[in-house]
């Protein structure tokens, strides 16, 4: 009988070399990546935040799925805040009327002085709480409200009753430059739209009234900065722009620090306000 030479042997089929058993699942199954060592969040919450958003652009550039969850996270903050009620700081400037008007009346002007430093950390300390709620990243009627706060405590202290009070606070060089510079820093850190709708409001005139208030190029020379900065003179894009910019140099991202923050000067003095709308 004729071989027929198409046909298999069994021990083509079953030998180790065989297509069918090649073909075959494996019955090993894969080991998920294993989890993270639980100290790597320690270490993640103890960097720098620039070096941290520096590892994550550079995750994201490799991993378009990690660059999806970024996505997602920013999407999902932006909602947040646009159903979030905007700050209102109101409470900020009554505090410092208050103390500059009512808490040190009734003490004699030496007592009044050697008060100073009290009433000067009142006021550094409220502006820095309504810098801190007020950031780039909050919705526009927060950071319009804490301008619009500063320029009310600001106008307080030109019109504060105590001579001796409103003569070291206006001619003191730091408190008046504070409040100008941190006004100028929410000006900037809105679009040329948000502040042609600060201006409809009416609120930029009052921001203008308070040179009438005092020789604000001497008192409070920051003043000229942001109005050509509302009145378009003034070129609002620097260094501060580039912050979403990919770092070109990577290598040494671990060297890069964030600026700190400037504190607000102290002095040993005191003052008092009278507070209009």
């Amino acid at each position: 009988m004729a071989v027929n030479p198409s046909k298999r042997s069994f021990e083509s089929f079953s030998g180790p070399d065989s297509i069918v058993l090649s073909q075959l699942p494996s019955s090993k199954k894969t080991r998920p990546n294993a989890a993270p060592d639980p100290a790597l969040w320690d270490m993640i919450t103890k960097l720098p935040p620039l070096t941290a958003q520096t590892i994550l652009w550079q995750i994201c550039s490799e991993n378009p799925t990690s660059a999806e969850h970024v996505i997602t996270a920013h999407k999902s903050r932006l909602t947040e805040e646009a159903n979030r009620p905007p700050a209102t700081f109101d409470h900020h400037s009554k505090a410092c009327w208050y103390t500059l008007n009512k808490e040190f009346k009734r003490l004699s002007s030496h007592a009044q002085w050697d008060m100073i430093g009290r009433v000067d950390h009142t006021l550094g300390e409220n502006l820095t709480a309504v810098m801190e709620q007020a950031g780039p990243a909050t919705r526009w009627e927060t950071r319009r409200n804490a301008l619009e706060v500063l320029r009310k405590i600001s106008k307080s202290i030109m019109l504060c009753g105590e001579h001796l009070i409103r003569r070291e606070l206006m001619k003191d060089g730091l408190t008046l430059g504070g409040f100008a510079e941190s006004m100028l820093k929410l000006a900037k850190g809105m679009m040329k739209e948000e502040r042609d709708r600060y201006k409809e409001e009416g609120l930029y005139e009052k921001l203008v009234d308070l040179q009438n208030e005092c020789d604000w190029q001497t008192d409070m020379e920051g003043l000229q900065e942001i109005y050509e900065l509302f009145d378009g003179d003034l070129d609002d894009d620097n260094d501060e722009d580039n912050e979403d910019e990919a770092p070109s140099d990577t290598a040494d991202f671990e060297e890069i620090q964030p600026p700190p923050m400037s504190p607000i000067p102290q002095r040993k003095r005191v003052f008092s306000v009278i507070e209009l709308d």
